[in-house]
């Protein structure tokens, strides 16, 4: 009697447990149920946010006496539509977002709805084995002389089949509470599903098509944004950058025509008059020595010679303090396209968020303004010192010059001369050698020149055909690209004759 009281006691205990897991279950059931709001209880509305001092306008959803779970979807799907101001919103991604917390509900509520059944097993197994420990008690001592004593009676069969049916009604209790909440759980995701989907179409016909007459309007204005760009960098380029490069060939070209005129001038100097008109004076000397007045005539028109190679020096000397200037005007080209590089590096800054075709326009263009910029620097630089050093090289064969003619003072020597007449032949000689090879040399020296101001043309030629290139290459970065010319409708400008696009 003990032990069925017992048993009632613990299955009262196991069934009152079960009512309070299938209350835990039915409010569960009901969160799956009310998770999503009728359409009616929602709508998309414009909200306005502040970011880094910049007022951004996006389509917010909204719901009004929602679930917890619902709102989290709210917030969450907010939270994307804020990140992606400007850009396509994935139908996707909003579903995930919706998919995720319906799963998590799911999970919460498939852990708990099996509990009551096994909560009936566990009532099962007590009263079995409560009913055969009044049946068969191990822990009392039995009389093994006495049949009675080991045989089972009728009371004892009695209670262990009373304390077994006790036990089932707790199993009872667990099956009913199980099937129920299954059913229930059964009606309330068709419930959910049915308020999911009205979700969702209110997703597709009420916010999608914001987002794309955004999208759409932001497309146009990236378009307007481009073309005021590519107009405004088209006209600086040409008004600034290739005004001052046909500003500065023309000058390079006017100095090297007159290097060469210099040159062919300083080339019609008659040496070989000057050796022969010499020689008439060493023969008058031999005629007579009156003739020696003559020979210090022409001895001043020697020096007067000299006197305009010194002003030819000086000549040169200009020239390089005008290539001088020259190399400085064009120093300041590199400046002037890193000027224009950081106007560029800004405008890419700006229009980098909307789309990577600004960041190729803006590399492409730094790339080749630096590359030419590089390439007319060296240029420029090598020239310098090829002018410098050609300056040197004639600077130091006029000083041998004139040291040579100062070491063969001709007066000095004619003197000697008249003393032991009979040497003026040889030294008449000597005096011719000097003479040939001091022209032979200037010659030299000229043809040199020559050469190196042929090389400096070549220079200027390649320095044109980069600047054709660089031009070329501008003219390509600002055609209209696929995504231009289908998209945004920009028609590509027809090509000139030479195959480069008008300026």
């Amino acid at each position: 009697m003990v032990l069925q009281i017992i048993e009632i006691l613990l299955i009262l205990g196991l069934i009152a447990w079960q009512v309070y897991i299938f209350i835990g279950n039915r409010r569960l059931i009901e969160r799956v149920q009310t998770m999503y709001p009728s359409t009616n209880q929602m709508g998309v509305e414009q909200t306005t946010i502040s970011d880094f001092n910049e007022t951004l306008e996006y389509d917010a959803v909204t719901a009004t006496s929602t679930s917890p779970e619902f709102s989290r979807i709210v917030t969450d799907t907010n939270d994307y539509l804020r990140a992606n101001i400007g850009a396509a919103a994935e139908f996707n991604t909003l579903r995930d977002i919706s998919e995720r917390e319906a799963a998590l509900l799911d999970a919460e509520i498939e852990a708990q709805i099996s509990t009551p059944l096994y909560l009936g097993l566990l009532g099962t197994f007590a009263g079995a084995i409560l009913g055969l420990l009044a049946l068969v008690n191990p822990f009392g001592a039995t009389d093994v002389t006495d049949p009675a004593a080991s045989s089972f009676n009728n009371d004892d069969v009695t209670h262990f089949l009373g304390g077994v049916l006790i036990a089932m009604c707790g199993s009872l209790f667990g099956l009913g509470f199980t099937l129920w909440g299954n059913q229930l759980l059964k009606s309330a995701r068709a419930t959910r599903d049915r308020l999911k989907n009205g979700y969702y179409n209110f997703l597709q016909k009420a916010l999608l098509p914001k987002l794309n007459s955004d999208m759409q309007r932001s497309m146009n204005s990236l378009q307007n944004v481009l073309d005021a760009f590519n107009e405004k960098f088209f006209s600086k380029v040409q008004d600034d950058f290739m005004t001052r490069i046909a500003d500065f060939l023309p000058r390079v070209t006017e100095n090297i025509s007159i290097q060469k005129d210099f040159l062919e001038k300083l080339q019609q100097i008659g040496y070989t008059e000057l050796a022969n008109a010499t020689i008439k004076v060493f023969d008058r000397v031999d005629k007579s020595a009156g003739s020696f007045e003559k020979f210090l005539g022409y001895q001043e028109a020697l020096n007067v010679s000299v006197e305009k190679g010194a002003e030819t020096v000086t000549t040169i000397t200009a020239l390089l303090n005008r290539l001088t200037a020259l190399e400085q005007s064009l120093n300041q080209v590199p400046g002037y396209l890193q000027e224009h590089d950081n106007r560029v590096r800004e405008q890419a800054r700006f229009f980098g968020e909307h789309h990577a075709l600004l960041r190729n326009i803006s590399q492409g263009v730094n790339q080749a303004l630096n590359e030419d910029a590089t390439l007319m620097r060296a240029a420029l630089d090598q020239r310098r010192e090829e002018f410098e050093k050609q300056a040197q090289a004639a600077h130091a064969q006029w000083s041998a010059h004139f040291r040579q003619l100062n070491k063969d003072n001709i007066y000095e020597k004619i003197v000697e001369y008249m003393s032991p007449f009979q040497q003026l032949p040889t030294q008449q000689m000597q005096l011719n050698r000097l003479q040939e090879d001091q022209a032979r040399r200037n010659t030299e020296a000229l043809q040199a020149m020559q050469r190196q101001l042929e090389q400096n043309q070549q220079i200027q030629a390649r320095l044109l055909q980069q600047t054709d290139r660089t031009q070329d290459l501008l003219d390509r970065i600002l055609e209209p690209n696929w995504f231009q010319r289908t998209i945004l409708g920009k028609k590509t400008p027809p090509r000139r004759s030479d195959g480069s696009s008008p300026r």
